[in-house]
């Protein structure tokens, strides 16, 4: 490709609808939310969503996944957003280089190779599966080794049983397993005849979250009297 791949293309109708109904959706949740707290009565500490009074950092940075109220002086904007998302209309564009994207989109969805990115520059690199998997499980099998499911529980139960203690257990998901995949280190020598890789490791804890927070509140308490 003789352009950047940072470059996107124009979504189809569907797609940008989609989208553009899920960002107002979150902007209307997060206006409801401040729009309750600000209209409540102070005297009102009985109430259900009290838990969400308590500062944002107390609850680690995760977002509330509590459905907001409806809030009687918002419903007339509300209504008038929606109706603006439901007349948006879209106008036919005919561009060169967007139909070069959508064809090179559409060339690489259908292909049956693996397009790999380069380490530390922009290249990529169009490689059979069978290639693809043997670097993968040669840089897999170097750091890991395989471990019963049940590891993976009780982990999981672990990380469950902490979130509870620190009230956030309405908060965060399970551990989401997201496969592994490699970077070409083509700036190393021999590359063409010895490639090495970066091995990535997406799946991420949300708990890892909770304790470099905790990290730096001890490490910010400790930093005066070291200093």
């Amino acid at each position: 490709m003789d352009y950047s791949d940072k470059n996107i293309p124009l979504p189809s109708r569907r797609e940008y609808t989609k989208r553009l109904l899920e960002k107002v959706e979150s902007l209307i949740k997060r206006m409801r939310w401040r729009a309750f707290f600000f209209t409540k009565d102070d005297t009102d500490t009985e109430s259900d969503t009290s838990d969400e009074e308590q500062h944002f950092a107390d609850k680690y940075e995760f977002p509330t996944k509590r459905t907001p109220p409806q809030i009687e002086e918002m419903i007339g904007f509300e209504k008038d957003m929606m109706e603006m998302v439901e007349n948006i209309k879209v106008r036919p564009v005919s561009d060169k280089f967007q139909s070069t994207l959508k064809k090179d989109v559409r060339k690489i969805n259908s292909s049956d190779e693996i397009f790999a990115e380069a380490d530390k520059t922009k290249n990529l690199y169009k490689m059979d599966g069978t290639s693809y998997n043997k670097l993968l499980t040669d840089n897999v099998t170097q750091k890991y080794k395989m471990a019963d499911e049940t590891v993976v529980n009780d982990i999981e139960e672990e990380f469950n049983d902490i979130a509870g203690k620190l009230n956030i257990k309405d908060r965060i998901s399970k551990t989401a397993e997201r496969p592994a995949f490699i970077t070409l280190k083509d700036h190393k020598e021999n590359f063409a005849s010895n490639p090495k890789c970066r091995l990535i490791n997406p799946t991420k804890p949300e708990m890892g979250r909770v304790s470099k927070q905790i990290l730096d509140r001890i490490n910010n308490k400790l930093e005066p009297k070291y200093q």
